[in-house]
């Protein structure tokens, strides 16, 4: 085995965003590849910083707003890409919308904006591209959630079950698809650096094992590697990108 498992060469690779801080970062590893990117969502400044962050290598990619907790918008957003690129190949999910607040608390309009940004998004957006995908059978889609889709936290119900409703759906749908050889896995990630470090001791880092919150870096190259070829056995899965957190059992 070579390196060109890894590649992504001539792949159309589909990212949603909801206002993501690394998605310029994400955009280019992926074109650094080779696929051809495709970032959508909102707000619109945000996904066309990471589409020029790309042109500006040489590299293609388009920035295709959208509101993808619409059901009108996303399958107009994903026939635009199919008439411009004639496929999608890779669906990386990125919805993170973060709520912490007590659970005696938390109203039911509080309760549904988390459920909408997170898990109703990717319902939707999966569905659209998940339909093309098994009727070419051949994709990979990768769901960006957390360490607290199988962890509890104190305030974070809310958020904690939105993340678990996002790894089940993965698990149930990499068994739908897995003979008409579409892919679906979780990245679960632990607590990240900002994009500036804060003055002061870090509380959080005395309990991560690697005594350090995880970088843009640590997370990408495991997205690139369930993206392409190089796991083409593997489906169903989360892989923690935590520093040894989970193992804490």
């Amino acid at each position: 085995m070579g390196t060109n498992e890894f590649s992504l060469d001539g792949s159309v690779a589909v990212v949603t965003a909801s206002g993501e801080a690394w998605l310029v970062d994400m955009a280019l590893a992926l074109a650094e590849v080779g696929a051809r990117v495709v970032v959508t969502g909102r707000p619109e400044s945000v996904i066309d910083a990471a589409a020029l962050a790309v042109q500006q290598t040489g590299r293609e990619a388009v920035a295709v707003p959208a509101n993808l907790l619409s059901e009108r918008d996303v399958a107009k957003m994903v026939r635009q890409v199919l008439k411009d690129m004639g496929n999608i190949s890779v669906l990386i999910n990125t919805f993170n919308f973060e709520f912490w607040k007590p659970f005696l608390q938390i109203k039911t309009k509080e309760w549904k904006q988390v459920f909408n940004t997170n898990v109703t998004a990717n319902f939707l957006c999966t569905r659209q591209i998940g339909r093309h995908m098994v009727a070419r059978k051949k994709g990979s889609i990768v769901n960006v959630t957390s360490g607290l889709a199988q962890r509890g936290l104190s305030n974070g119900a809310a958020y904690c079950s939105s993340m678990g409703s996002v790894l089940q759906m993965t698990r149930a749908l990499a068994l739908e698809w897995a003979n008409l050889q579409v892919r679906v896995n979780a990245v679960g990630v632990g607590w990240v650096q900002g994009p500036t470090k804060s003055e002061g001791k870090d509380p959080l880092v005395g309990y991560i094992p690697m005594r350090r919150r995880a970088v843009i870096e640590d997370i990408i190259p495991l997205i690139i590697f369930l993206a392409s070829e190089a796991s083409s056995y593997l489906s169903g899965n989360i892989y923690m990108v935590d520093g040894g957190l989970m193992a804490r059992g």
